[in-house]
Order: C-alpha cells, then sequence, then structure tokens
C-alpha cells in the first residue's frame, strides 16, 4: 500500500479518524464481530499475525495506519482509509503495537499486507539455547537475506513484535518441560535424560503434525515444544554440557523431598528399557523394592506409573486400529501394575494373571 495516492480516490464525503472508533469499532454497531477470523484445526479462531488463539482481548488493526499527525510535512497515516474493511484485519492485543503508526512511502520500509501476501515464517527463524551462565532457555532468532521482500517482511516481525512474543511463548513451554522434569524423581543421567527428550519430541513431533493448517505448522506450544526438543536431540549427544545445564535447571525446581535413593541405581534405565511382558518380569524381579518406593513418591505427585517402551513396535509400519489396540494393551498393564502396588500384592504370578485378562 506504500504505492498507493489517496488523493487519486473519490469520496463522496470526508472521512477522518474518528469514524472508526464512533462507526466500526463499538461493539453495538455489530460491525466488529462480521470481522473474518483464521481458524486452527480446533476449529479456534486464532490471530493472522502470531497465530495465537484469541483471548478476550481482540483488537481491529490497521494496515495504514490512521493517525493524521504529520513528519516531515508527510502524514504518518491516513485517515481516510480508517473505516474501509480491506484496511482492517482482527488481530490480538499483543499484535495491535504503537509500532505500526507510520505509513511507509517506499518499498523498502513497507511491510506484508496479510490480506494479499504469505510466506513462509519457518524459513526465517532459528531456535537455539542462550550461552548465559546464569540462565538455561530457549531463544529465537529471525533471518534475513539483504533484498526487498525479506526486509518486507522484517518490517511485519518487527512491527508486530512477533520475536518478542514468540520467545516468551517458548520459553512457557521450556518452563513446562522443565517442571515435567523435575516432578520425575529420579537422577537424570545422560542416557535417561536424552531418552526422555526423544520421547518429548516425538510427541510434540506428532501433535505438531496433526494441527497443521493445511500444509503450514501452526505455531502454538506443541510446535514450541517440538523445535526445543528438535534442538536439544541434535547437540545432546555433542556437548556434554547440556546435560549439566539441563539439570541445574531441573534441580532449581526440585524440593529436597523429591529426590529418591535406590537401591539399584540402574532402576531408571531399566524402567525405561521394558519392551516386552519377559523384560516386565525380569524387571520386578530385580527391583521390587525399588518399584515400591518410586510408586509411592509418584503417586504424591500425582504422576502415573508408565513403562515408555512397553510393547513398542515401529510405528511406522502399523495401521491406526493396531497402534490404538497396542496403546489400550499398553495403558491396561500399566493399570494392572498401579492394582499390584495398591493392594500389596505379589508379581510373582503377574503374567498369568494378565493372561487371564487380556491376550498379551
Amino acid at each position: 500500500m506504500y504505492e498507493l495516492d489517496v488523493d487519486l480516490i473519490q469520496s463522496q464525503c470526508e472521512i477522518d479518524s474518528k469514524w472508526y472508533g464512533t462507526y466500526v469499532r463499538p461493539s453495538s454497531k455489530g460491525l466488529f464481530q462480521k470481522f473474518a477470523v483464521v481458524k486452527n484445526t480446533y476449529n479456534q479462531a486464532i490471530c493472522p499475525i502470531c497465530e495465537g488463539v484469541f483471548s478476550t482481548k481482540v483488537t481491529l488493526e490497521h494496515i495504514m495506519p490512521k493517525s493524521e499527525k504529520e513528519n516531515d510535512d508527510r502524514k504518518l497515516g491516513e485517515p481516510r482509509l480508517a473505516i474501509l474493511p480491506i484496511n482492517l484485519v482482527k488481530c490480538c492485543g499483543e499484535c495491535n503495537t504503537s509500532k505500526h503508526s507510520k505509513r511507509s512511502f517506499t518499498k523498502e520500509e513497507s511491510e506484508i499486507n496479510p490480506y494479499f501476501e504469505e510466506f513462509d515464517i519457518e524459513d526465517y527463524i532459528e531456535v537455539n539455547f542462550n550461552d548465559s551462565d546464569e540462565t538455561f532457555q530457549p531463544n529465537i532468532k529471525f533471518h534475513y537475506q539483504d533484498n526487498p521482500m525479506d526486509k518486507r517482511i522484517q518490517n511485519f516481525i518487527n512491527n508486530y513484535n512477533i520475536e518478542k512474543t514468540y520467545n516468551h511463548r517458548i520459553r512457557l513451554e521450556f518452563q513446562k518441560i522443565l517442571t515435567i522434569l523435575a516432578n520425575n524423581p529420579i537422577t537424570l543421567t545422560k542416557s535417561i535424560l536424552k531418552s526422555y527428550i526423544e520421547y518429548l519430541f516425538d510427541t510434540y513431533s506428532k501433535s505438531s503434525e496433526f494441527e497443521k493448517i493445511e500444509s503450514k505448522y501452526w505455531f502454538d506450544q506443541n510446535y514450541f515444544g517440538f523445535k526445543i526438543c528438535k534442538y536439544l536431540t541434535e547437540i545432546i549427544d555433542n556437548d556434554i554440557s547440556v546435560i549439566y545445564k539441563l539439570n541445574e535447571e531441573i534441580n532449581k525446581r526440585r524440593q529436597p523431598s523429591q529426590y529418591i535413593a535406590f537401591s539399584n541405581q540402574e532402576f531408571q534405565n531399566e524402567m525405561n528399557e521394558v519392551e516386552t511382558m519377559t523384560d516386565l518380569e525380569m524387571f520386578f524381579k530385580n527391583n521390587k523394592e525399588d518399584l515400591i518406593v518410586y510408586y509411592q513418591q509418584i503417586k504424591k505427585q500425582g504422576l502415573p506409573i508408565e513403562f515408555p517402551k512397553l510393547f513398542h513396535e515401529d510405528e511406522d509400519k502399523l495401521s491406526k486400529k493396531c497402534l490404538e489396540d497396542r496403546l489400550r494393551k499398553k495403558r491396561l498393564i500399566e493399570e494392572i501394575v498401579k492394582y499390584y502396588l495398591e493392594s500389596g500384592k505379589s508379581f510373582d504370578h503377574f503374567r498369568e494373571d494378565c493372561a487371564s485378562i487380556i491376550v498379551i
């Protein structure tokens, strides 16, 4: 719209910016509700700029600013376009910033028009972790090429504070991951931590694929969790300091009462490697006392008992029905384990008892 010569537009009346507040924005006029919205996979309305689910604060943003103030003999905005639907986009309060108050007069000063243009933000985003000695947290940066299109994209991202918004969201998701890890009452060795990050990566990846809008990722918390775990899985083998930094952040969130001293130092590793009923029986035989202590601790924290690799098969080769059956059987076995622990029942005949209930 930097090329638009508003003076050439014939108008039957003189419009100023006050018309917007009088005739368009008030909910009593019924116009605000009629503006189109973008929806996610769950049919929720989302902001077309940052892709966050709309909260109670929803605004109308002027693509061409409406300000009547002047700067260097030029108007900062264009009030004559203040009420045109084509110049208004429904967005969240965070994206409706004061940075977007000056009209551009050259191509490189302009930004992407959300009604007529699109770009793949994934081509510009990079996730890494900061090197600060005080904190270890994810950081999002955008990278651009030196060409007019990328400069317009950079203007768009800067004007709407997208980098700041995405950094806030990815750090919130990282805090969630750390809290989950802190609730696990075992020492997180490299192998355990790596195994859990890989498990989270797989979970986030599947959720992000399901939530795609057409062929593009929806930039929600699952996507940010996916990017965090992708980065960590790529560097965790080559940079041992990552393990130390992660454990330091986890321990900040732990209470002394959350720690457990196992008689078998490999208890969690062995638990994570259980794949078959034979493995499960051997695990019970070798870890009877530790399993009881472990269950008592996670029960206090409201956490389920899980064997992440139980009945694990190559999921890419299984039908959806087979995957559902495998998951249902896994959960049922875990519920039976829980019953045994709750009732103090011996695991000596666990396989036979399970076989009388389900086909294993």
